[in-house]
């Protein structure tokens, strides 16, 4: 069931690409910034995002995985909230599978970036609204 509800689910949120991450910060608050998924739409109920070692995002990860991601379609009415567990990676081999030539902009140096690591979301449970409402409970 799981599998062909998130089939289904990927077809609604082909093209969307931006979302806010939600991590538990250290004092147990929740801080949100944008994320880009850079241009990986085919959603398979995992996340990778780019960013610092040193950003607070990947801090608040490292301390608590907790996360939230919350998408919106750019066209339509479509609300997508993603429940899972994140985890900073370092390993620039997995990196690489992800790397698109775009993220350039934020990181000169490619994947040579000093301080560039990946952030990895598992999803647990997926909750959309729009046409229809759906819940997808993930055994990860």
């Amino acid at each position: 069931m799981a599998t062909s509800a998130l089939k289904a689910l990927a077809q609604k949120m082909r093209g969307m690409d931006y979302c806010l991450l939600t991590t538990v910060s250290a004092h147990g608050q929740l801080a949100s910034r944008p994320m880009s998924n850079n241009g990986e739409v085919e959603y398979d109920g995992t996340s990778y995002f780019f960013t610092w070692a040193d950003s607070r995002a990947a801090r608040d990860i490292e301390k608590n995985s907790h996360v939230m991601l919350n998408f919106k379609a750019d066209q339509g009415f479509l609300f997508v909230a993603v429940q899972g567990h994140a985890r900073v990676l370092h390993d620039r081999r997995v990196m690489k599978d992800h790397w698109h030539k775009e993220l350039e902009q934020w990181f000169k140096d490619g994947l040579d970036t000093e301080g560039l690591v990946m952030l990895v979301v598992d999803a647990r449970r997926i909750q959309w609204w729009g046409e229809e409402d759906g819940k997808i409970e993930l055994d990860r």
